[in-house]
């Protein structure tokens, strides 16, 4: 039996789902006698492109429009289908279309080989059509090679160059062809084509398995009909929950736990949450995703005040689900490098889930005596060099600072530290581990635990407020302030000390 997206590829410009735009431009064309001599179709995988260029070959050596090019104003768009033709083409076998696909030919000679067939004028039909399929793969030699005979090709070629990866492409060659952006198709239209395909296959769904093979197709038509290809082998009367465990799609309840052990601040839970999706053989990269997506829904729901979910989730913010998603995009890259993909999930979950457990923010005393030291301390210019006016607290200020509270700062803090750690990796590393104690009056205040720390910020002030601009925009200041007063008569490190601040082990 054949595979479901092979048996229902378009044959027809009539049957294409989507890329209406780019379709009724070439049958405009084809009807006009304005044909190119060269298109590139540029887009994801499985929206079309290699398909249409197919149609555009069988369209322009259609029996039925062989005369169509020297008819200009003619009425006739489309293949008949019925022609020796069309069925060459569809079959594989038409002489006058040469398909060549560049990942597995990239090389000069390869090219030199196109360029001896377009000498020769076509066997059967009017024009001959080249298919080059991802041509971003060609070297620089064979884009060179290709360049002249693209510009200046004989009456009786046309050129098909496809790819998935359009920044790849020389702009020399782009510029000698008429471009078309293939879009991802929407889920409403991917949705319509898989019940008729579904009708003609006497496969009985419900609407949300529908919904799901959507969420999981990308925007491609041939990864919707490869899953549900999938699909099929479980019968014509699938239950949703059996469709969830074939595709490894998370199920929502388990999305939904997680995010209430996030919002209630449930930490300590949270390793017991892990080990039970590590014993249901979970795909984490795949969790994370789904995790992403149900969180996105839920802060565009918060931003455009519609009700969505259950009101268990009425307690996080959007500064909140931000901060929660900014994590999750972080654990998402992580779980490439990490020993076990579990691991940067755990941490972002614990991460999320404290801060809800313990919002920061300035104990009465502490916001006193901050501000008292403030009164006192010398505010320095970010450029200019740095005095500190007390031992347990400094001050590094800018002029014009703007007020922001703890929450604002917590929504772009991760991606300050990220872009530090990049650049100084030890001052990243003592950062993570410090505390964002509050932000009053244009500056960030932060809690270290050793003098070494604090003296670190002092040093490196202006990369730290240069970081701050550049993320987020803010012209602030920081104030750094030691946990308690017993660290100041020992700056020393113990060698943990040392290796908290810096990440690293023993190893002898």
């Amino acid at each position: 039996m054949a595979v479901l997206y092979r048996k229902y590829r378009p044959q027809t410009f009539g049957q294409v789902v989507g890329q209406k735009n780019i379709v009724k431009t070439l049958q405009n064309q084809i009807s006009q006698g304005k044909v190119a001599h060269a298109y590139l179709f540029t887009g994801g995988r499985g929206v079309g492109k290699t398909s249409i260029a197919r149609i555009l070959a069988k369209a322009l050596n259609c029996k039925k429009n062989v005369n169509v090019n020297e008819l200009p104003g003619g009425s006739v768009e489309d293949a008949c289908g019925e022609c020796e033709v069309c069925k060459a083409v569809e079959a594989g076998n038409f002489i006058d279309l040469i398909e060549v696909d560049a990942a597995s030919n990239t090389g000069v000679d390869n090219v030199r080989e196109i360029i001896e067939h377009i000498k020769f004028a076509p066997s059967v039909g009017k024009y001959k059509v080249f298919i080059i399929d991802e041509v971003h793969m060609l070297s620089k030699g064979a884009f060179n090679a290709l360049l002249k005979t693209l510009e200046e090709p004989p009456r009786h070629v046309v050129f098909v160059l496809a790819t998935t990866e359009i920044h790849k492409v020389p702009s020399t060659i782009i510029s000698r062809t008429q471009k078309f952006d293939f879009k991802a198709l929407s889920a409403e239209e991917l949705k319509q084509n898989l019940k008729n395909i579904a009708q003609k296959e006497s496969l009985a769904y419900a609407e949300e398995i529908f919904d799901l093979v959507c969420q999981n197709a990308g925007g491609s038509v041939r990864d919707s009909l490869s899953i549900l290809d999938k699909i099929s082998t479980l019968g014509g009367e699938a239950e949703i929950s059996d469709v969830r465990a074939l595709l490894g799609v998370t199920d929502s309840a388990l999305l939904s736990e997680l995010l209430i052990l996030i919002a209630e601040g449930r930490s300590a839970e949270l390793p017991e949450f892990f080990d039970k999706l590590l014993e249901m053989g979970t795909d984490f990269e795949i969790f994370n995703k789904d995790f992403l997506e149900f969180a996105r829904k839920l802060l565009v729901s918060k931003l455009i005040k519609e009700e969505f979910l259950e009101s268990k989730f009425a307690e996080l913010e959007v500064n909140d689900l931000i901060f929660i998603i900014r994590l999750f995009l972080k654990s998402f890259k992580d779980i490439q490098i990490s020993p076990s993909p579990d691991i940067p999930l755990l941490l972002a979950s614990i991460e999320a889930s404290m801060k809800k457990a313990a919002p920061v923010s300035h104990p009465p005393v502490v916001a006193k005596e901050i501000r008292k030291e403030q009164e006192t301390a010398k505010v320095v210019e970010p450029e200019a060099q740095l005095e500190v006016r007390s031992p347990q607290l400094s001050v590094i200020d800018s002029s014009g600072s703007e007020s922001l509270t703890v929450d604002e700062v917590l929504v772009f803090w991760p991606d300050v530290l990220e872009k530090i750690r990049e650049i100084n990796g030890p001052l990243g590393s003592m950062l993570k581990i410090a505390t964002l104690s509050g932000a009053e009056n244009g500056r960030i205040a932060i809690q270290v635990k050793y003098l070494f720390d604090q003296k670190t910020i002092e040093k490196n002030s202006n990369l730290i407020l240069k970081t701050i601009k550049e993320v987020s925009g803010k012209n602030l200041g920081i104030s750094a302030k030691l946990y308690a007063a017993k660290h100041e008569d020992s700056p020393a490190l113990s060698i943990n000390d040392a290796l908290q601040v810096f990440g690293g082990e023993v190893i002898e």
